[in-house]
């Protein structure tokens, strides 16, 4: 159940969420408290914290582009910001087959999210790029994260927030989750 900042009451307007059993490890051990143990389970908050992080980001970017955007299509996204890519090549990237790579493109195409254009480098071929509402999603998830960074910095006061950015950069570092991410290899729960 989402709980207001500081607080174990729910925000208004949200139903109750169905309660996890936490991970053993840390966090359990904490009797019949499923709240406290719960709230001792870094895996479950590290988790949750992220949901509702990508709740605020997917919720401008959808009001931005009239609902036009998934999720799924950051991952897509990602890979033609910087210029226009061939179906086979999304597909590498993306993890997948190039018949599944096909299937989203001319999604996101009817969408009006994505054009196909002759490749520049081969006219006989077809490259992915971006529409004129591709670009307005890209830039509406930029702007809507550098809000939410905003209210948790907020939330926490810009000292402990530091601090948390310290320490999950450590942590990226340290599992290779950063380099995925600054290399762009982030791929689709199904490709996993």
């Amino acid at each position: 159940m989402p709980l207001s900042p500081n607080s174990r009451e729910p925000r208004p307007g949200r139903s109750p969420a169905p309660l996890q059993e936490p991970a053993p490890g840390p966090g359990a051990g904490h009797g019949t408290d499923p709240v406290a143990a719960v709230e001792a389970d870094l895996v479950l908050l590290m988790g949750t914290c992220s949901s509702w992080m990508d709740e605020q980001v997917l919720e401008e970017v959808r009001r931005s582009t009239r609902g036009k955007v998934r999720h799924s299509d950051g991952y897509v996204f990602q890979h033609l910001t910087d210029g226009p890519r061939r179906v086979t090549e999304l597909a590498e990237l993306l993890g997948v087959s190039q018949q599944a790579a096909s299937k989203q493109v001319a999604d996101m195409a009817e969408r009006g999210l994505l054009e196909r254009r002759a490749d520049p480098l081969d006219r006989r071929a077809r490259a992915v790029v971006l529409s004129p509402d591709g670009r307005e999603a890209v830039r509406a998830a930029r702007s809507a994260r550098a809000d939410v960074a905003a209210r948790v910095r907020e939330i926490l006061g810009p000292d402990i927030a530091e601090q948390v950015v310290g320490h999950l950069r450590e942590l990226a570092v340290a599992t290779g989750a950063l380099e995925d991410l600054t290399q762009r290899r982030r791929r689709p729960e199904g490709s996993r």
